[in-house]
């Protein structure tokens, strides 16, 4: 991946170096000779109740890791006295022991909060079988819980505050405060939390003075003594909170035991821990909660969940508590999970993945029936199996780079194998005339008959692509490689998927506000077409204000540049519609990554494409606001070009909701297209539509003193009518040789010159054999040729703008086009350009008009005054509101400071 400006990283940096600064500090406050190691918040496989409804619906354990694997990697990483904390029970603390084993009995109790209907995690240590019961029987209300443990001198600790299992909204603040009088003791470094909710929760708790908790008691009506034996007493764990047992450990909390060396001898280290834990002396360790720690624990689980996953049944699916999403979710996990298990290399593969995690590499036998193509992941599967025996700070980078460096491997497999069949089965010559005969074959059949091979539409099906044939070769890395990638989506999902409170904490105290980034992606930059046009002049006016903003474009032949990243397309192909415009597939894990470095909080996209799909991606790992700019009228599209019937311009329509409905707001260009979109059809909320434009280069395009002659080479009588814009028939242009030769009925020494490129222009000069034509011209031209014509011809009924009809008004050459979308927002007719509803309309009025030399003349002036009303400042200053950007507009804070 090439870049050149690397601001990112900073706010990261920032949580480091106070995270780093707060455990020193805090292992200064005891002797290091008196400071007992433990993890406070880890798991094993009898935590088989997950918390997440996905794993519910699923029936899937959290985890099944035996106990005596997570105790050896507890020790392994330094770890002396010992709990474990699994779900709602302490059974592998009672089989511990009963086995001789000197342990911590504790457990996460998910409790309930009465009033709010959410709950939260409570850590509790040191209570018996029969307070065990009883400690399950009162977690259905907080109060009677806490009160319980307060009056039997059980500890709890508020596990991870920030990160709780919400049934629908995330609560307010007087939620978190009011709880807070509940609790002396709090987990504020939780090994798989992101740092930054870790360290809002050490603000927040620090801020809880002796007066602060009187005012919040009084205000909520609330006794702390009832439930704390010293309210004003707050202290701070740590935990790893590890459900695969890789990184048990590399996060906890030292206990401080006075004379603990002399102690430890005749006194077992579970009852000291206990001392210290009422005491609250506790400080936490460790390190910086990197998404690559999370990425691996979570791919370590999926491999299990492949492995040992029983098909949960369509109905415990269906009849579930959960959304019809969340269903579907679940449905489309279960059918991929059991389509691993039918591919055996792929399975072997994950076999090998789970066993290379937890130190056991491949043996020789494996290693020589491995086919050539995949040797390469191999290598890597070897060398994570001696990763294991690495020290703790280090284990997650290494493992991280080896599951990189396999990815890449993966992806570059699968896309070759892909492209060789693209190739083979011709997919890649899919043309707008059979079109429609692909979206007929696409759908799906409501009669469950079809799937059962007795259905009656068996021509049909006869017809479809064999995907069984398609995907062969294609299986092993295709699914292996979305495995690593919904990994990393997971572990940002859960990092992050409490973003929209962390922002408001963070605003709240004042402190560690993430910085506003907003990643611009698009399919295309530099193509000849208004989007790259539009995205260019963004691109200058971001670089010149040094704007929040950066551009993401997938590519092999731009140049990055300050604010634009470019990554390698993994595969590319020719377009079915758009010659010299091809689509181009990034790696969506280097994608990934490069939002995650850059810290980007917000999204904006402006093509469906492949660059789409990674933005709608990005939105739901990293829990960010993503705005699409509408630039496209697929839907007209659809009809003029592609042809299509109305059962299946219906079907785009129900797609474009689909896609659009993904995004929380959208840009559009024109009035009908906002109506549209808001009508009941679309169904959008009319706040969540903005109607934004395009400016030109005020300053490129303005009259200028050009002739016809030198620019067109006509006669000094000749008058010129014009058309800009990619010669293709969305464009209309195949209109233009019948309205122009209407036109030179009446005009006689009327010319047209076509500037521009496209699929139609052969047969477009064959029908204008007179005709003035010349290919795509550069910016900085086109003043002079539009300054030269008479009146620019626009028979488009497909743009939703069109910069070219502004930049012609602009340089004082009036436009006429059919009153539709962007055209009809543009031009007022008969004041400043000619607006029409038919060729016949658009024969006459352009007649009318060059033969009127006073309408000339009037229409000139005004062409130049409404342009003039797109103002780039102004189109800006909006622009960044609508993104949430509105304090880095200067113009704005100009004019506010002038005010």
């Amino acid at each position: 991946m090439d870049v050149i400006n690397t601001k990112g990283g900073a706010f990261k940096r920032e949580v480091t170096h106070e995270l780093r600064k707060f455990v020193a500090q805090q292992r200064q406050q005891y002797p290091e000779e008196e400071l007992l190691k433990i993890d406070l918040h880890c798991h094993d496989h009898n935590s088989d109740k997950p918390d997440e409804l996905i794993g519910r619906i699923l029936n899937v354990p959290e985890t099944w890791l035996a106990t005596n694997k997570l105790v050896n990697v507890l020790k392994h990483n330094g770890t002396e006295a010992l709990t474990i904390t699994n779900h709602n029970n302490a059974t592998s603390c009672w089989t511990l022991k009963e086995e001789g084993v000197d342990v911590l009995v504790g457990a996460e109790f998910t409790v309930t909060i009465p009033e709010y209907g959410f709950f939260i995690h409570v850590l509790t240590y040191g209570f018996s079988k029969d307070q065990e019961n009883k400690l399950n029987e009162l977690r259905r209300d907080l109060y009677k819980f806490l009160a319980y443990c307060k009056t039997n001198n059980i500890p709890t600790i508020w596990a991870h505050p920030l990160y709780n299992y919400y049934t629908k909204n995330t609560p307010d603040f007087d939620f978190f405060f009011k709880l807070s009088l509940l609790f002396e003791r709090f987990e504020i470094l939780n090994g798989q939390r992101e740092t930054w909710q870790n360290l809002l929760v050490k603000h927040w708790i620090e801020r809880l003075t002796p007066n602060t908790i009187d005012v919040l008691a009084e205000k909520y009506g609330i006794n702390p003594h009832l439930y704390c034996h010293d309210p004003y007493s707050k202290s701070f764990s740590g935990g790893s909170d590890s459900h695969m047992g890789i990184f048990a450990g590399t996060t906890g909390s030292y206990l401080h035991v006075p004379n603990l060396n002399l102690r430890r001898k005749d006194t077992p280290l579970s009852v000291l821990a206990l001392e210290a834990i009422k005491a609250g002396k506790i400080i936490p360790y460790g390190e910086y909660v990197k998404h690559e720690k999370l990425t691996i624990s979570f791919l370590d689980y999926f491999c299990q969940v492949a492995m040992y996953h029983n098909e949960p049944g369509l109905m415990r699916i269906l009849l579930h508590n959960g959304t019809p999403n969340e269903k579907l979710l679940s449905f489309a996990i279960t059918n991929v999970v059991t389509e691993l298990r039918q591919h055996k290399v792929t399975m072997n593969f994950v076999k090998m993945f789970h066993d290379s995690m937890q130190g056991k590499a491949p043996n020789f036998a494996k290693k020589l029936f491995v086919s050539k193509a995949y040797k390469p992941v191999f290598k890597e599967l070897v060398k994570m199996a001696s990763v294991s025996k690495q020290p703790a700070n280090t284990k997650a980078q290494a493992y991280h780079q080896i599951v990189l460096r396999m990815a890449d491997k993966l992806s570059e497999l699968f896309y070759a194998r892909l492209e060789k069949k693209i190739n083979e089965t011709g997919a890649a010559k899919l043309s707008s005339k059979n079109i429609n005969s692909v979206l007929d074959n696409i759908e799906l059949s409501s009669d469950i008959r079809n799937y059962l091979g007795n259905g009656k539409d068996k021509k049909k099906k006869s017809k479809q692509l064999n995907i069984l044939d398609f995907l062969d070769g294609l299986s092993f890395p295709l699914l292996s490689s979305s495995i690593i990638l919904a990994a990393n989506y997971t572990s940002a999902k859960v990092l992050f998927n409490h973003r929209d409170l962390l922002n408001r904490f963070a605003d709240r105290l004042g402190v560690l506000q993430h910085p506003k980034r907003l990643l611009w992606l698009t399919d295309t930059f530099d193509d000849n077409n208004g989007v790259s046009m539009v995205l260019q002049q963004f691109h200058t006016v971001i670089k010149e204000r040094n704007l929040p903003i950066d551009i993401l474009v997938c590519s092999d032949t731009i140049e990055p540049d300050d604010h634009l990243y470019v990554v390698k397309p993994r595969i590319e192909f020719a377009h079915p519609v758009y010659e010299n415009q091809p689509i181009r597939i990034p790696d969506y894990m280097e994608v990934h990554n490069l939002f995650d470095h850059h810290e980007y909080d917000r999204i904006l996209c402006s093509t469906e494409g492949p660059m789409g799909m990674a933005a709608l991606y990005l939105k739901n790992a990293f829990s960010v606001k993503a705005s699409f700019y509408v630039h496209t009228d697929w839907v007209m599209f659809g009809k003029k070009v592609l042809k299509l019937n109305a059962k299946n311009l219906g079907l785009v329509r129900r797609l474009l909701r689909s896609y659009y409905k993904c995004f929380d707001h959208l840009f559009v260009l024109n009035t009908d297209h906002y109506n549209w979109l808001t009508s009941s059809s679309m169904g959008f909320k009319q706040e969540n539509v903005s109607i934004t434009a395009h400016w030109i280069d005020d300053k490129k395009f303005a009259p200028r003193l050009a002739n016809a002659q030198d620019v067109f080479g006509v006669q000094p009588d000749e008058k010129v009518l014009l058309f800009v814009g990619r010669i293709s028939e969305e464009k209309g242009v195949m209109q233009l040789p019948q309205i122009y030769k209407k036109i030179k009925k009446k005009v006689p020494n009327v010319r047209i010159a076509i500037i521009g490129s496209g699929p139609m222009e052969k047969e477009l000069r064959k029908e204008i054999p007179d005709g003035i034509f010349k290919s795509w011209l550069h910016h900085d031209e086109l003043p002079n040729v539009y300054s030269a014509a008479d009146l620019l011809v626009f028979p488009s009924k497909f743009d939703t703008f069109s910069c070219v009809v502004l930049e012609s008004m602009s340089c004082g050459l009036p436009v006429i086009a059919y009153e539709t979308k962007g055209p009809k927002d543009i031009i007022d007719n008969e004041k400043n350009g000619l607006l029409v509803s038919n060729k016949s309309d658009m024969v006459k009025s352009a007649v009318s008009y060059l033969q009127n030399k006073r309408m000339q003349g009037k229409l000139k002036l005004n062409a130049i005054k409404k342009s003039n009303a797109y103002n780039k400042a102004q189109i800006l200053s909006q622009f960044l509101y609508d993104v949430g950007l509105e304090e880095f507009d200067t113009s704005r804070t100009q004019l506010n400071a002038t005010a």
